[in-house]
C-alpha cells in the first residue's frame, strides 16, 4: 500500500507541565518510536493530527518529516483524546522498516447481507471478533478485512478465522483457524419458559411447631 498521506513536525522542548501551554497553541505533543530507533519527542499541528487519523487510523502508512530529521515512514500507534472534548493529547508513532516484517491489528468489517436475517428473519448476526493481529511487510498492511456473511443462512451457521480471506503476504498471528468471527444467532425470543417455583406453602396460622412450647 503506497503512503500519499503526510505530517510535518518539529522536535519538542516543553515538557511536564509545560505541555498544557503547548496544547493551549493548537500544538499536541507526540513521540516517535521503532525497531532500532531512538525515541523522539515531536510535537505537530492538532488539527493536522486529527485530519490524518481520520484518513490513516492505525493501518495507513504515513510520511512524517521533523525537522532536523530524515523523513519517516510510521504509522499511528495511538491518539489520546481528551474526554471532555475529544481534543488530541498526544500521539504515538511508530517508525516502520519499509523491508522488516511488523504485526499490527486490522479491523474486520463484515459486508453483505446473510439471509437468515434478512429474508427468513430467523436470527441475527452476533460479531464475536472485531479485530484480528497480523504480520506482513509495512506496504502490504491492509486497512481493513472484510468478511462476507451472504453465505449465511441458517441459525448457528458461522464464519470463522479459517475462513477469512486474507490479502497477499499478510498472515494471521496468535489466532486458531476454529475461532468464531461472525455466526447467526437465534432471535431473542426468549420466552422465559416460567417455571414458576411453587411457592412454599404457608404454614395455616396458630399451629403450633412439632418442638415444643
Amino acid at each position: 500500500m503506497s503512503s500519499s498521506l503526510s505530517l510535518a513536525a518539529r522536535p519538542r522542548e516543553a515538557f511536564g507541565r509545560h505541555v498544557h501551554a503547548l496544547r493551549r497553541t493548537g500544538q499536541v505533543p507526540a513521540v516517535v518510536y521503532g525497531h532500532r530507533q531512538t525515541a523522539i519527542s515531536i510535537q505537530a499541528d492538532a488539527k493536522e493530527i486529527d485530519r490524518i487519523w481520520q484518513r490513516a487510523g492505525r493501518t495507513h502508512l504515513v510520511d512524517l518529516s521533523v525537522e532536523g530529521q530524515p523523513l519517516m515512514r510510521v504509522l499511528i500507534r495511538e491518539l489520546q483524546r481528551s474526554p471532555r472534548n475529544g481534543r488530541p493529547l498526544h500521539a504515538d508513532f511508530f517508525a516502520v522498516n519499509l523491508l522488516e516484517k511488523l504485526t499490527a491489528e486490522v479491523p474486520l468489517v463484515l459486508t453483505g447481507e446473510s439471509p437468515a436475517v434478512t429474508d427468513l428473519k430467523v436470527g441475527q448476526l452476533l460479531q464475536t471478533m472485531n479485530m484480528v493481529k497480523v504480520e506482513c511487510l509495512p506496504t502490504d498492511l491492509p486497512p481493513q478485512i472484510t468478511v462476507d456473511v451472504s453465505g449465511l443462512g441458517a441459525v448457528e451457521d458461522s464464519i470463522t478465522v479459517g475462513d477469512l480471506t486474507l490479502p497477499q503476504g499478510v498472515t494471521l498471528v496468535s489466532a486458531e483457524d476454529s475461532e468464531v468471527v461472525v455466526k447467526v444467532a437465534p432471535l431473542r425470543v426468549r420466552e422465559e419458559a416460567e417455571e414458576a417455583a411453587p411457592e412454599a406453602e404457608a404454614e395455616p396460622a396458630g399451629e403450633a411447631e412439632a418442638s415444643g412450647e
